[in-house]
């Protein structure tokens, strides 16, 4: 005979989820607004930087929430 085991899969942290989705839309915002770069107005070096740290923002936070992503079931 064989032991099988009843371990719960991981649950869905849907925090997580919601984190993922909306650092996706972020990313894709800043990707969106690169065209801005070539409007004269304001220096071309701190548009540069301010739109590397959203896009370095949100691949922060895709990092985390896709870590995060499952949850270990509780034991009752």
């Amino acid at each position: 005979m064989t032991e099988t085991t009843t371990e719960r899969p991981p649950v869905l942290n849907t925090r997580a989820v919601v984190g993922l989705s909306a650092c996706a839309a972020i990313a894709l915002v800043g990707i969106f607004l690169i065209p801005t770069l070539q409007e004269p107005s304001g220096g071309l070096n701190v548009r540069f930087w301010t739109m590397a740290a959203l896009e370095l923002i949100a691949m922060g936070g895709v990092v985390y929430f896709v870590l995060n992503l499952h949850e270990e079931p509780n034991e009752r």
